[in-house]
């Protein structure tokens, strides 16, 4: 026997055996995702795209061959390219983030599939295309706020305001910005309902400040020592994006949702005191309660000073002036689009209907949609593109809901869910409902629409039957109103050169999108416009005139 061989063959099998075992012991796991990412991080072509974070506990890895998929009946729905091992490498105790924006030209991190907001699987698989090494199945997604092991390999999954991609998964303590108690109703009987159709009291918190803020881990308080702290785990219902305001039930319902606080106030006046998870005191607020159905609010957003509203204002300024929405329905969508309709990129996205149902050109600019009841102010369709956004007498648009508002005016920043949910559309005050509808789970390429359009009864048109942009039955219902004026309100030219004189056909008084008053017409005729440029609506105010809709005044 050769020693030598004998010693060298026993040395590599020791070696081998240990490889192995230290292989074994080896983790790689999904470590974080952000599922709807609009301002937290953005990739090498600066676009701000979904991402997903592998942490991985071992000797040196290359991922190449392996698989990412977001459906467990498509393992090999992506696979690691074989050919880029410097983007494709995890280093022991390393972090490696895949972007899931369906741009796999951008490069070798780049997957050919995103992630829904809505909540879905995501599977990490070897090279055989079956072995599942880690997979995640998360919950609804609140924007800029990623899901994530508690640290690094751990079990228990977290939220995180502020993610970690790339780096360790630690948070620290945010301390309590400004917050203001903005507004409260009491006595509630018919002004609002929640999404249980029931009318209870709330509150609502004004957000002064330029970022999102979530008020998981934040307590509400009374002078009688009832306290209550919102939950963590539902941020898609907690956060109060930046300059807006959230609404929270104060009816003991916890289980109906974040929204729903474990405090029910006495039919008193009273003090609501609200606390940072630092102990910081955000704000303490004194609040009225006299008549059913009237608020006791803040007299401007975050003002010292306060007062009644007999026409309450959840969710919106209290600033607010009423504007009525133009003739405008929805009149049919699809939530689960595989072969239906294509966007101008030739991608299958979600999308719905807007028809203008009136005999007169209706500009879409400034409108407001939302999927969720407490952002009623979600996506508003942007200023100053008439050509695309004004919509002829009976036309109609189409609207694709893709999370994607850089491909596009007609393109939102939400995605459905498509196991069902709301869609609202409100006019230019962000208060004001021009048409909503509740859809439920649609199978694939099946539309939910109006059958007759614009006013009849909503039932599902299947795949083949859909009818994007165009009448979904095409007959003229009985039951269609025509708008008709006696007098017409009138305004020209339009648009108008700043400096310069504009003639008005009946007294008017000109609001900017914030719902402010900046400048009255008190007599019909020619009168100086005194308004910087921008997008402006002209709102008749004689009383010999029928009520019409505001005529959107363009100052260039």
């Amino acid at each position: 026997m050769n020693l030598k061989n004998t010693f060298f063959n026993c040395t590599m099998l020791i070696i081998s055996i240990l490889t192995s075992s230290y292989l074994s012991n080896a983790q790689t796991k999904i470590n974080e995702i952000l599922a709807s990412n609009q301002l937290a991080n953005f990739d090498d072509f600066f676009e701000f795209e979904d991402w997903l974070e592998i942490y991985h506990e071992g000797p040196i890895l290359n991922l190449a061959g392996y698989y990412l998929s977001d459906r467990s009946d498509s393992l090999t729905k992506w696979q690691f390219p074989m050919n880029d091992p410097g983007t494709t490498t995890v280093l022991p105790g390393g972090h490696l983030i895949v972007w899931l924006d369906n741009d796999p030209e951008q490069g070798a991190d780049h997957a050919t599939f995103k992630l829904s907001p809505d909540g879905e699987g995501v599977y990490l698989t070897q090279p055989n295309g079956t072995t599942v090494i880690d997979s995640l199945t998360f919950p609804q997604q609140q924007t800029d706020i990623s899901y994530g092991r508690e640290c690094d390999g751990c079990e228990e999954w977290v939220y995180f305001n502020s993610p970690t991609p790339s780096a360790s998964n630690e948070q620290s303590l945010p301390a309590t910005p400004l917050l203001y108690v903005n507004e409260v109703l009491i006595l509630n009987s018919t002004n609002l309902v929640d999404e249980n159709f029931d009318a209870d009291s709330w509150v609502e918190i004004y957000n002064p400040n330029s970022f999102q803020v979530n008020l998981g881990g934040y307590s509400f308080s009374t002078l009688e020592g009832d306290s209550y702290t919102v939950p963590n785990n539902l941020p898609w219902e907690t956060t109060v994006e930046g300059g807006g305001f959230l609404l929270f039930w104060l009816d003991g319902d916890t289980e109906q949702g974040g929204h729903h606080l474990g405090i029910v106030p006495e039919i008193s006046s009273g003090t609501l005191t609200l606390t940072g998870p630092d102990d910081v005191t955000a704000d303490s607020y004194n609040y009225e309660v006299e008549l059913p159905n009237n608020s006791w609010g803040r007299v401007a957003d975050g003002s010292p000073s306060s007062s009644w509203f007999s026409t309450p204002t959840p969710r919106v300024s209290n600033t607010l002036l009423i504007i009525p929405p133009a003739p405008l329905v929805i009149n049919e969508l699809m939530s689960a689009n595989l072969i239906d309709t294509t966007d101008a990129t030739g991608m299958h996205e979600d999308w719905f209907e807007i028809v203008n149902t009136s005999d007169f050109p209706v500009d879409l600019a400034g409108y407001y949609v939302t999927d969720r009841l407490n952002n009623p102010m979600k996506y508003q369709f942007p200023l100053g593109i008439p050509d695309s956004t004004v919509i002829a007498p009976g036309g109609y648009v189409l609207i694709f809901a893709d999370e994607d508002s850089s491909e596009g005016w007609n393109h939102t920043n939400f995605k459905f869910n498509s196991s069902g949910e709301v869609l609202v559309l409100r006019s230019v005050d962000g208060f004001s409902i021009a048409d909503s509808v509740h859809f439920p789970l649609l199978n694939l390429d099946t539309s939910w629409g109006r059958d007759l359009d614009h006013t009849g009864a909503w039932r599902v048109f299947s795949t083949g039957e859909t009818t994007p942009q165009y009448c979904n039955v095409c007959a003229v219902s009985s039951s269609a109103e025509v708008v008709e004026h006696t007098t017409a309100f009138v305004c020209y030219p339009n648009p108008v050169l700043e400096n310069t004189s504009i003639v008005v056909s009946h007294p008017s008084f000109l609001v900017d999108l914030n719902g402010r008053i900046v400048q009255r017409f008190m007599f019909s005729g020619i009168h100086d416009v005194a308004v910087p440029p921008g997008l402006y609506l002209l709102i008749e105010n004689d009383a010999e005139l029928p009520l019409v809709s505001p005529i959107k005044l363009i100052v260039e």
